[in-house]
């Protein structure tokens, strides 16, 4: 049985294809310094998949913002404007960007 940690994780070629697509820096604030790939729709913890439908670049500080900010209107105003990019850039289909497993909800 395929483990979801594993099942979610990031290829090296989606890894990537993704900080390509993203010219290398983060889609928020442009910087090109502490750069990760942030699961945008569905997240690790949600089985979200690690294609790049799903996939953003984002230096620390706005993942952080995003995932654990104190402000919680402005850390979704900036998830919003991460999704509309992705949908910008692909026909989205969220039913297609999580894991499906009848042991993962």
């Amino acid at each position: 049985m395929k483990s979801q940690r594993l099942a979610c994780s990031i290829s090296k070629k989606v890894r990537q294809e993704v900080l390509e697509r993203d010219r290398h820096q983060c889609v928020v604030c442009g910087t090109r310094y502490h750069l990760t790939l942030a699961h945008v729709f569905y997240s690790r913890a949600h089985a979200g998949l690690g294609v790049k439908e799903n996939l953003a670049t984002l230096c620390m500080s706005c993942h952080h913002l995003i995932d654990n900010g104190n402000d919680y209107k402005k850390s979704q105003l900036i998830k919003y404007d991460v999704e509309s990019y992705l949908k910008g850039l692909y026909d989205i289909d969220l039913t297609k960007l999580k894991y499906k497993n009848r042991w993962i909800r």
